[in-house]
Order: structure tokens, then C-alpha cells, then sequence
């Protein structure tokens, strides 16, 4: 992660603002335009933002889909909280599906925790990162999607899912409406997270505070279709739809 918390609040201010000087930052954030061009060149170098006209702006791809780089370093504090409930519905030997998302990238880590278990994914990030751990881990295959590179989708990745049964499925989107609606950018991505539901005993969604009452193009379904809603906050406002953890 960020090895400077300073990086963090970059990030979050560059989410809220879109394009901000050198100079703001400095007095956003009490600290020199020196440190503040040092951070945004880590965070250039990392693919993160693009520094222009004396500023920066975050690296934002034509689907609206922030790179993955950007996404596991935002909300860093509220995705470790969610890892941590989420972790807990895992018992030893349990079969689990993990979706793309940079939150179950955070869980993977919480998983390393559990004996026995086997892990299937489409996530390139998430199989770098258990390779170097002894559990057993199951990639779907697929083609690189077109609009996030470290995610496998299409027929290969979704027969995958479709040949296995799992104890739970945990998975992440960009929003949730005010209604129960879950949504995101991609309809391939939304495919692939249809079989995961479908062939689980148990169907988790994760989701941050942030993406509360928003939406995207795609609907992926509905709170009322999952079994549990992992937040790093209080969602009390949609436990008539499922629970709440």
C-alpha cells in the first residue's frame, strides 16, 4: 500500500475535485510544494495521476473505470475494516469466490489467515498476490477485459465459476442506490459475477459508505438478491433488504 498516508489524502482530494495545483495542495494539505510534487510523482509513476499545468489529475479510463492502482489506495482504512467482517463468514476448508474488485483484493489478505480453504478468481491482482502463499487457488481463465486489464472475463472465466460450487462469493461494484440497486461500469464484468451468484451458498456484498446512493449504467441486481452487506459504517438504511454485517 501507500507508504506515505499523505499519498492517501491526494487521492480522496483529487476524487472530489478532479484537477488541483501544486500550490493548493500545498495549503490543503500544510505542506510544501516540494513534498506535494515528490508525492505526485510516486503516484505518477505508479500510473495513478497525470501531472499537468502545475497540477494534477487522476487517470481515469474511457468506461469511467479508475485503474486498479487508484482503487485499492482509496479508502484504504474503510475496505481493511470491511476485509476484517468479511473474513469472519470464512470457515476453514470453505470453497470461496472472489471477484475482481480491489475490496476482495484487501480480503484475500485476510484470508491468508484461514487452513484449507481454496480460492477461485478472475482477478490477476488477487493471484499475483496468492501465488506466493501455499492455499489452494483456482484461476478462471478467460480473456483480459477491455476495460480493466487485471480482470478476466467472457465464456472461459464464467464456465470457470459455472463448474464449481462455493460455500460464498463475496464481490464489490462501484455503486448502490438509495432503492437496494447494485450497479457498475461493465456488462462483462456483471456477466461473470452472475454465475459467481448463482453457484454459491452464500452471496456477499462489499461495499464502502462512499458508493451509497449512487449508480452506474449496468445493474447487476438487487440488495434483496444477496445474503449479507459488509460495510465499514452503519447501513442500517437497507437492512429490510438483506443483512447487515
Amino acid at each position: 500500500m501507500l507508504k506515505n498516508e499523505r499519498e492517501n489524502q491526494i487521492l480522496d482530494l483529487l476524487k472530489e475535485k478532479g484537477f488541483i495545483s501544486v500550490a493548493d495542495f500545498s495549503k490543503m494539505l500544510f505542506a510544501s510544494e516540494s513534498s506535494i510534487r515528490r508525492d505526485l510523482t510516486n503516484l505518477e509513476k505508479k500510473g495513478i495521476v497525470r501531472r499537468s499545468y502545475g497540477g494534477a489529475e487522476l487517470i481515469v479510463s474511457k468506461s469511467n473505470i479508475l485503474p486498479f492502482t487508484t482503487r485499492a489506495y482509496s479508502n484504504v482504512e474503510e475496505k481493511q475494516i470491511i476485509a476484517k467482517k468479511a473474513a469472519e463468514l470464512v470457515s476453514d476448508g470453505d470453497v470461496v469466490f472472489l471477484d475482481q474488485s480491489s475490496t476482495c483484493y484487501f480480503l484475500a489478505m485476510e484470508l491468508l489467515k484461514k487452513k484449507g480453504i481454496t480460492i477461485v478468481t478472475n482477478s490477476l491482482i488477487i493471484l499475483n498476490y496468492l501465488s506466493l502463499t501455499d492455499l489452494k487457488v483456482i484461476s478462471t481463465g478467460g480473456v483480459l477485459s477491455r476495460d480493466d486489464r487485471t480482470c478476466l472475463v467472457g465464456e472461459s472465466a464464467e464456465k470457470t465459476y459455472d463448474s464449481i460450487f462455493a460455500d460464498i462469493a463475496f464481490f464489490s461494484t462501484k455503486s448502490l442506490s438509495s432503492d437496494g440497486v447494485i450497479s457498475d461500469c461493465t456488462q462483462e464484468e456483471i456477466s461473470v459475477r452472475k454465475i459467481m451468484m448463482k453457484n454459491s451458498s452464500k452471496r456477499v456484498y462489499l461495499c464502502n459508505s462512499a458508493k451509497f446512493d449512487t449508480k452506474s449504467p449496468y445493474i447487476q441486481c438487487s440488495l434483496s438478491d444477496v445474503d449479507i452487506l459488509v460495510s465499514e459504517n452503519s447501513a442500517q438504511k437497507y437492512e429490510k433488504y438483506c443483512e447487515i454485517l
